[in-house]
C-alpha cells in the first residue's frame, strides 16, 4: 500500500491543478445533484420486530395514514377564552385554511362538538389543539410544507391567539440551521493549527481540505437519504466527526511533510514520502473508524446503522481529501507553505531538540507502573457515574424555548398535562370486523319501538286531553263559585278574627316592647362598661407599637444617611441595605399589627356614640308606650263584647265551609284522574329520552361510530382507562372495513420519563394480554413515545453485541497491522476505559443534571434523559477515532523497533516524537466536538459533551497509560504465535519504503540514525 500511496502522492504533487480540478468537478456534480433532487433526511423511526413497529405496520397496511401520527397545532390565549366569539371564529378560519394545505388528510376543529368530546379543549378554556393528520410521513415532510401549515393559522394569530406546532410539523420547523458550532470549532482548530504548524498558510490547508471533504460528504449523505433513511441528526453527527478527522488527518500529513522539508527533501519527494508513510497510517486509521462505525449495523437498528453510515461517509471523504487534495495543494505551494510564519519565539521547535515530551517519555520509560496507576486512578471518579447510566429518549421539554415544538410542548403541558405531549397509540386488529354490540342493538330496537308507541299516543292523547279539558272547565266553574262563597265567609271571619288578634297583638306588643326596653337598657349599660374595658386594653397595645414604629422611623433615617456616606464601599453598602431591608420589613410588620388595633379603636368610639344615641331613643319610646297602654285598656271592654258576636257568626261560617270542602274533594278526584293519565305519558317520554341518552353516550364513547360499541373495543377501553398512569383515553377510531381500531392513551408523566416507559411495558405485558383474552383482537402499543422506548430496549439488548463486535474488529485490525497480541489488547483496554469515563461524564452532566445550566439547556426538569443511541454511537465513533491515536503512536514504536531500538527504548523514542502531534490532534478534535455543545438540540449537546471528553481522554491515555503499558510489556508486546503469524496477512501501517530516520536524541547507542530497511 505504501508504494501505491507514494505513487499517488507524487502524482497529486506534480499535477496539483488536475487533482484540484477533479475535486471541483466532483463538488459541483454533487452540488448540482443536491440542488436538483434535494438533500433528504427522514426521522421515521423503523424498529423491526418491536411492538411499535407492529402498530405502525398495521396502521400503514389497513388504516392509512394513521401511521404518520397526528401533529397538534396548539392555540392559547392568556385572557378570555377560546370559546369567545372572536376567538372561535378565528380558530374556525384557521382550521379551514389548514384543511386546504396540500397533504393535509384531516384536521379537527377543537371547538367543534366532536373536538370537545375528544378532549381537545383544556378545562380552563384557554388552550386547545387541533390534531392535523398528514398523508405523508415525516421523511417526506419538507420545511416549506410545515411552514405552510403553520402559516394557515394566520387568522388565529391576527386575533391575538398564540399558535405553536408540535409533532413532526413542529420538529421540522424547529431544526437548528445555525452554523455557529461549526464556525467555533473551526476557529479553535485554526488557532491550535497555527501554533503547531507555525504559519498561517500551513494552518489553512487542513481547514480547507476538511471543509471540502465535509461539503462533498454532506452532499452525498443528502442524496443517499433518497434511498436510505438518514435521520436529521445524521448530517450534524457526520459534520462533527468529518471536521475532526479531516483536520487531524491533514495535520498528521502536513507535520510529516514539514519535517521532510526541514531535512532537505524536495517538495515533491517530501509529499510522496509523507503520503506513503503518514498517508498509510491515515488510510489504516480511517478504515478503522469506518469499520467501527459500520459495525453498528450488527445491532439491526436502522436508525443506528444510518447514523453510522452517514458518519462513515464523512470519514471516507476526509481520508480521500487527505491523500489526494491535500498533496495537490502542497505540491502547488512548494516551500511557500512556510509563508505568513509566526514570530520565531512562537514557532514550533524542531522535533530533534529535547523538550517537554522528551522528558515525559523519559519519565514513562523510568516509571511505567507509576504512570499507569496514576492514569487509572484519575479515571476512577469519572467512571463511577456510568454505573447509573439509563438509556432514555429525546426530550422535547429540553429543547430551546425559542422553537415552536418546545412552545407547543409547554402550552400543552400547562393546559392539559405533560402526558398529552406523548400519547400512546394502541392499534388493534379485529377478526371478525367490529360490529355494534348486542346491548347497543337491543337498546336501539327498544328505542325504535318506544318511539313508535309514543308517536301513536301523541295522536290519541290530544282527543282525550280535549275531553278532559271540557270536564275540567266545568269543574273549575263550580269550584270557582264555591270558592267565591267560601272566600266571602272567610273574609268576614277573618276580619273579625283579625281585629281581635290585632288588639291582642297590640297589647302583647306593648308588653314585649316594655320588657325589651328594660332589657335594652341593661344591655346598653353592659356594653358601655365592656367598651370602656376594651378601649383601655387597646390603648395599652397601641402605645408600645407606636413607640416602636417611631423608633424604626429614626433607625431607617439613620441607615439611609449611613448608606449615603458609604457610597464607594459596595460590601458595606450591601450590609447596610440588608439592615435597612430588615428595618423596613419590621416597620411593615408593626404597621400591619397597628392597623387592626387602630381600626378597632375607631370602631369602639363609633360604637360608644351609637350606644348613647340608642339610650336617648329608648327613653322616648318608653314614654310613648305608656300612652298607648292607657288607650288600649279603654278599648278592651268594647272588643270583648264584639268578640262574643264574632264567635256566633263563626260557627255559622264553619258549617258552610264543610259543605264547600266536600264539593272541592269531588272536583279534586276528577282532576287527579286527568293528572294520572298525563303523568303516565310523561314517564314514557322520560324513559324514551333516557334510552336515547344511553345510546348517545355509547356512541360518544365509541367515537361516533356504533361499531365502537363492539365488546372487544369496550373491554380494551375499560382496561386502558382503568390503568394506573393513564389520565385520559381518546374515543376509538375505526377504519372503513372495521378490522382496525386506534386508541390514544395519555400518560400522566412526560414522554421521556422512566415512568412512561414503565407504563408502556405494563400496558404491553399486563393490560393488553388481559383485554385480548377473549380472542378476535390483537393489540400493539405504538407512537412516538413507545417507539423510543422500544429503541432504548433494543439498544440495551444489543449494546454488548455491538461493543463486542467493535472491540473484536479493532483487535483484529491492530493485530494484523502490528503483528502482536498484547498491543491490540492494550488498545482495546485503553479505549474501553476512555469510553467508560466519557459515559460517566455524560451521565453526571445530563442524567444527574450537574451540567444542565452550564450547557445552556432550559428545562423545567432537573435532568435530561440520555438519548438511547448516543452511548452506542459514541462508543463506535470513539473506538475508531481513538484507534487513530493508537495507530500513530504504535506505528512510531514499530518504526523505531524495526530500526533496531530495544522494545522499551522504542516506546520512549516514539512517544517523544509523536506525543506532540497526537495530543494536538486530540485537542483539535475535542475542540471541534465541544463546539457542538452550542447547538440547541439536547441530543447534539450530548454528542458534543460525550465525544469531546472521550477524544480528549483517549488522547491523554495514548500518551500516558498506553506507552506505560507498552514499556511494562517490553519485548512481549511484539510477541505473536508463529502459526498465527503465518496465517495473518502482512500490512505495513507507515509503509516499508524509506522509513523516517530516527532522531539522534532518541536513537539508542550503537545504532545509526539513518538505518532503514530496504525499499522492497
Amino acid at each position: 500500500m505504501a508504494r501505491l500511496l507514494r505513487t499517488l502522492g507524487s502524482f497529486c504533487a506534480r499535477h496539483g491543478l488536475v487533482v484540484i480540478g477533479i475535486w471541483v468537478l466532483l463538488g459541483l456534480g454533487v452540488g448540482v445533484a443536491v440542488a436538483t433532487y434535494g438533500a433528504q433526511t427522514n426521522n421515521d423511526l423503523s424498529l423491526p420486530g418491536t411492538g411499535s413497529q407492529a402498530a405502525k405496520d398495521l396502521l400503514e397496511d389497513r388504516f392509512p395514514p394513521q401511521q404518520n401520527g397526528v401533529n397538534p397545532i396548539v392555540f392559547d390565549v392568556s385572557k378570555g377564552k377560546l370559546t369567545d366569539d372572536a376567538n372561535k371564529q378565528a380558530i374556525a378560519d384557521s382550521v379551514k385554511a389548514i384543511k386546504a394545505v396540500p397533504h393535509v388528510y384531516s384536521v379537527t376543529n377543537p371547538l367543534s362538538s366532536s373536538g370537545q368530546t375528544a378532549g381537545l379543549v383544556a378545562k380552563d378554556g384557554q388552550t386547545a389543539f387541533a390534531p392535523v393528520l398528514l398523508d405523508i410521513g415525516s421523511g417526506d415532510l419538507t420545511p416549506e410544507l410545515a411552514q405552510e401549515v403553520l402559516d394557515a393559522t394566520k387568522p388565529a394569530e391576527d386575533a391575538g391567539i398564540t399558535v405553536a406546532a408540535a409533532g413532526s410539523i413542529g420538529s421540522t420547523l424547529s431544526t437548528d440551521d445555525s452554523e455557529i458550532s461549526e464556525v467555533v470549532g473551526i476557529v479553535a482548530a485554526m488557532i491550535i493549527l497555527t501554533l503547531v504548524l507555525g504559519s498561517l498558510v500551513a494552518m489553512g490547508m487542513p481547514i480547507v481540505t476538511a471543509v471540502v471533504g465535509l461539503g462533498v460528504a454532506l452532499g452525498v449523505i443528502g442524496l443517499l437519504g433518497h434511498a436510505v433513511t438518514i435521520p436529521s441528526s445524521g448530517p450534524t453527527l457526520a459534520t462533527m466527526i468529518g471536521l475532526g478527522v479531516g483536520i487531524d488527518y491533514a495535520l498528521f500529513l502536513i507535520t510529516r511533510h514539514q519535517e521532510h522539508l526541514r531535512s532537505g527533501m524536495s517538495p515533491v519527494d517530501s509529499i510522496a514520502q509523507a503520503v506513503a508513510t503518514s498517508g498509510s497510517a491515515i488510510v489504516f486509521a480511517g478504515c478503522t473508524v469506518v469499520i467501527a462505525l459500520l459495525s453498528l449495523g450488527v445491532a439491526g437498528i436502522p436508525l443506528v446503522s444510518a447514523l453510522g453510515l452517514a458518519s462513515a461517509i464523512a470519514v471516507v471523504a476526509a481520508v480521500l481529501v487527505a491523500i489526494t487534495l491535500l498533496p495537490a495543494f502542497l505540491g502547488l505551494l512548494g516551500h511557500r507553505i512556510a509563508w505568513l510564519s509566526l514570530p520565531a519565539f512562537m514557532r514550533p521547535r524542531s522535533s530533534r531538540k529535547a523538550g517537554l515530551w522528551s522528558r515525559w517519555a523519559g519519565l514513562v520509560h523510568r516509571r511505567p507502573a507509576l504512570v499507569a496507576v496514576v492514569s487509572l486512578a484519575a479515571l476512577v471518579p469519572l467512571i463511577i457515574p456510568v454505573f447509573t447510566l439509563e438509556l432514555g429518549q429525546e426530550d422535547v421539554g429540553a429543547t430551546s424555548p425559542e422553537t415552536t415544538e418546545r412552545q407547543a410542548y409547554d402550552l400543552i403541558t400547562d393546559g392539559f398535562g405533560v402526558g398529552y405531549n406523548g400519547p400512546l397509540q394502541v392499534a388493534s386488529g379485529l377478526d371478525p370486523v367490529a360490529a355494534p354490540s348486542r346491548e347497543y342493538t337491543d337498546k336501539y330496537d327498544q328505542a325504535q319501538s318506544m318511539q313508535a308507541d309514543l308517536e301513536q299516543k301523541q295522536k290519541d292523547l290530544p282527543k282525550q286531553q280535549k275531553a278532559l279539558e271540557q270536564q275540567q272547565q266545568e269543574l273549575e266553574s263550580q269550584q270557582t263559585r264555591l270558592q267565591q262563597e267560601q272566600a266571602s265567609l272567610e273574609r268576614q271571619a277573618g276580619q273579625l278574627q283579625a281585629r281581635q288578634r290585632a288588639l291582642e297583638q297590640q297589647a302583647a306588643d306593648l308588653q314585649r316592647e316594655q320588657r325589651r326596653l328594660e332589657a335594652e337598657r341593661s344591655r346598653l349599660q353592659s356594653e358601655r362598661t365592656a367598651l370602656e374595658r376594651q378601649a383601655r386594653a387597646l390603648a395599652a397595645k397601641i402605645r408600645p407599637l407606636a413607640r416602636e414604629l417611631a423608633r424604626l422611623d429614626v433607625r431607617e433615617r439613620v441607615l439611609l444617611r449611613r448608606i449615603d456616606r458609604a457610597r464607594g464601599h459596595p460590601d458595606r453598602v450591601a450590609r447596610l441595605r440588608a439592615r435597612l431591608a430588615d428595618v423596613r420589613e419590621r416597620k411593615v410588620q408593626v404597621r400591619r399589627q397597628l392597623a387592626p388595633l387602630t381600626a378597632d379603636a375607631r370602631r369602639l368610639a363609633d360604637r360608644a356614640r351609637r350606644l348613647q344615641a340608642q339610650a336617648a331613643q329608648l327613653q322616648r319610646q318608653a314614654a310613648d308606650l305608656q300612652r298607648q297602654a292607657d288607650r288600649l285598656e279603654s278599648q278592651k271592654s268594647e272588643l270583648e263584647r264584639q268578640g262574643a258576636q264574632l264567635q256566633r257568626e263563626g260557627a255559622q261560617l264553619q258549617r258552610q265551609a264543610a259543605s264547600l270542602e266536600q264539593q272541592a274533594a269531588d272536583l279534586q278526584a276528577q282532576a287527579d284522574e286527568l293528572k294520572d293519565e298525563q303523568k303516565q305519558a310523561q314517564q314514557e317520554q322520560q324513559q324514551a329520552e333516557q334510552l336515547k341518552q344511553e345510546l348517545t353516550d355509547m356512541v360518544t364513547q365509541a367515537g361516533g361510530d356504533p361499531r365502537g360499541t363492539d365488546p372487544r373495543v369496550v373491554h380494551l377501553q375499560d382496561g386502558l382507562s382503568g390503568t394506573s398512569g393513564v389520565v385520559s383515553l381518546t374515543p376509538p377510531q375505526l377504519n372503513k372495513k372495521g378490522d382496525v381500531v386506534l386508541l390514544s392513551a395519555v400518560p400522566a408523566t412526560a414522554p421521556a420519563s422512566d415512568d412512561t416507559a414503565d407504563l408502556v411495558s405494563h400496558v404491553r405485558d399486563t393490560v393488553l394480554p388481559d383485554t385480548n383474552k377473549g380472542g378476535g383482537i390483537t393489540s400493539y402499543v405504538g407512537g412516538y413515545t413507545a417507539s423510543y422506548v422500544d429503541l432504548a430496549a433494543l439498544i440495551s439488548a444489543r449494546l454488548l453485541l455491538v461493543i463486542g463486535t467493535v472491540i473484536l474488529l479493532g483487535f483484529l485490525l491492530l493485530m494484523i497491522a502490528f503483528r502482536s497480541l498484547l498491543i491490540p489488547l492494550q488498545a482495546a483496554i485503553t479505549n474501553v476505559l476512555s469510553a467508560a469515563a466519557a459515559f460517566g461524564v455524560l451521565t453526571a452532566a445530563f442524567q444527574w443534571g450537574w451540567g444542565i445550566s452550564l450547557l445552556g439547556i432550559d428545562t423545567a426538569a432537573d435532568s435530561v434523559p440520555i438519548a438511547s443511541y448516543v452511548p452506542l454511537m459514541m462508543f463506535a465513533g470513539l473506538f475508531g477515532l481513538s484507534m487513530d491515536y493508537e495507530v500513530f503512536l504504535v506505528s512510531h514504536v514499530q518504526q523505531h523497533h524495526h530500526a533496531g531500538d530495544e522494545a522499551r527504548a522504542a516506546v520512549q523514542a516514539a512517544l517523544a516524537s509523536s506525543a506532540k502531534i497526537t495530543t494536538t490532534a486530540a485537542l483539535i478534535m475535542a475542540s471541534v466536538f465541544a463546539s457542538f455543545i452550542l447547538n440547541k438540540d439536547p441530543t447534539i449537546k450530548q454528542f458534543g459533551v460525550g465525544l469531546s471528553v472521550a477524544v480528549l481522554l483517549a488522547g491523554i491515555l495514548v500518551v500516558t497509560l498506553a506507552p506505560a503499558i507498552l514499556v511494562l510489556f517490553g519485548r512481549a508486546a511484539w510477541w505473536l504465535p508463529r502459526w498465527l503469524d503465518r496465517v495473518l496477512p502482512h500490512v505495513s501501517i507507515e509503509g516499508e519504503t524509506e522509513p523516517e530516520p530516527l532522531s539522534p536524541a532518541t536513537a539508542p547507542a550503537g545504532t545509526s540514525a539513518g538505518r532503514a530497511s530496504d525499499p522492497s
